[in-house]
């Protein structure tokens, strides 16, 4: 594959698109990432890159695709991501299908990969909510654009402490594999509550094949996240086996949705983005503030305490019967 366009004066080592996309560093894609004839993205010939945008001095993320004509799903899936507008999911700048060499422009999207989040270590189960809930509603906004995901693996979602979730390869990647489902809403539902419980408990529960080491079963059953990990709350654990079973997280009846899932674990306490722990950051020059509150809020607690004891025992001699 040619990469064309170089600007005179330009180092033959550098290799730029359109004059404009300087490309920096090919980003390995795993083996594991096959399309439905168990053909690898790499042996069909598309490449991925970190890049950078000359023109607004940014950094980008390009699929160079095989020289030739491009695939009608392909264009059609880059357009209709490009119409989905959410914070969460990459966004799609620039397109050039010219069958010398074709290519994608995407948002480059820092961060880790939760499957290496995973494997380096666990969220609390709060946080663990907080993060698919927030896939879960960025995947809602594009299914009401009609836009279905097809393709979410433990490596679509990535996590930056500042720039916060980010979802790639809407459509894209599931149109470069040339897969597909029949409810496009549940299979991305399932998806998501299959990252919630490796969230959890650090196993992954679908056939796919992952870096994440396959869920424990009992009896052809995968087992629920309470029974692998301990200290997971109850209702986390209705709604990972609810999504995993294909039901609704958020009522027994209704169908199941990304925007239901999300409904449900917003019922769950949400704690500040914070990957170490949920316990807020405090700056030094209020740490003494802050301790003066927390001792007051413990005194307070320790008032309304005696106070109730008072008035149980003040209930207890009232309701003595008489001698």
């Amino acid at each position: 594959m040619t990469v064309v366009d170089i600007p005179p004066g330009t180092p033959t080592t550098e290799r730029w698109l359109g004059g404009r996309f300087r490309l920096d560093e090919r980003i390995s894609l795993d083996d594991h990432v096959n399309g439905p004839c168990g053909s690898s993205w790499e042996a069909r010939g598309l490449s991925l890159w970190k890049a950078t945008d000359q023109l607004l001095s940014r950094s980008v993320t390009i699929y160079l695709l095989p020289g030739g004509p491009v695939p009608c799903a392909v264009a059609d899936a880059v357009q209709a991501a490009a119409k989905v507008s959410d914070p969460r999911l990459a966004t799609v700048y620039d397109t050039d299908f010219d069958q010398q060499c074709p290519y994608i422009v995407t948002e480059w999207t820092p961060g880790t990969h939760l499957e290496d989040l995973v494997l380096s270590g666990l969220p609390s189960p709060a946080l663990a909510a907080a993060m698919i809930a927030d896939a879960a509603d960025a995947i809602a906004v594009a299914h009401r654009a009609a836009r279905p995901h097809l393709r979410l693996t433990p490596r679509s979602l990535r996590w930056h402490p500042g720039c916060g979730l980010k979802i790639t390869g809407l459509g894209l990647d599931a149109a470069l594999c040339g897969l597909g489902a029949e409810n496009p809403v549940a299979a991305d539902t399932t998806a998501l509550a299959r990252m919630l419980y490796a969230l959890l408990t650090g196993y992954w529960p679908g056939d796919e094949p992952t870096a994440l080491p396959p869920a424990p079963r009992h009896k052809g059953q995968v087992c629920t996240p309470r029974q692998v990990r301990a200290g997971v709350p109850a209702l986390l654990d209705a709604i990972a086996c609810r999504g995993l079973r294909g039901q609704a997280a958020d009522a027994p009846l209704r169908p199941q949705t990304p925007a239901g899932l999300a409904l449900a674990l917003n019922m769950v306490q949400r704690p500040s983005y914070q990957l170490e722990d949920a316990v807020p950051v405090v700056r030094p020059g209020r740490q003494r503030q802050a301790q003066r509150q927390a001792q007051r809020q413990a005194q307070r607690r320790q008032a309304r305490h005696a106070r109730a004891r008072a008035g149980f025992r003040q209930r207890t001699t009232l309701l003595r019967p008489a001698v």
